[in-house]
């Protein structure tokens, strides 16, 4: 019984950031990112001109958010206070503040 409860909680550890409740995902939404307006679900993320499936989430230590997408390309999420957010993608080193509109 201890074993397989041990097993149980290993698994849960190993679980991949994916796996979480979508209502603990904090960008969920539509927001203002100056340049245009972005709205994440937890499948989809739309840049205003393009929607993408997200193929995963990764939960940083900090609170940040990594979505990935096909072909490599990534953005990370991150200092969420109230109803802002920054928005960061390493490929083309835009950095964004975001305001939710929803």
């Amino acid at each position: 019984m201890i074993l397989r409860s041990l097993l149980a909680a290993a698994l849960l550890a190993m679980a991949p950031a994916s796996a979480l409740a979508s209502e603990e995902l904090p960008f969920l939404g539509t927001w203002d990112c100056e340049v245009a307006t972005f709205t994440f679900t937890p499948t989809t993320y739309d840049n205003g001109s393009e929607e993408m499936p997200i193929e995963e989430v990764q939960e940083g230590s900090d609170g940040s958010y990594t979505l990935l997408f096909a072909d490599d390309y990534f953005i990370t999420l991150s200092g969420f206070t109230g109803d802002t957010m920054g928005w960061f993608s390493p490929a083309s080193g835009d950095n964004f503040s975001c305001t939710r509109t929803d």
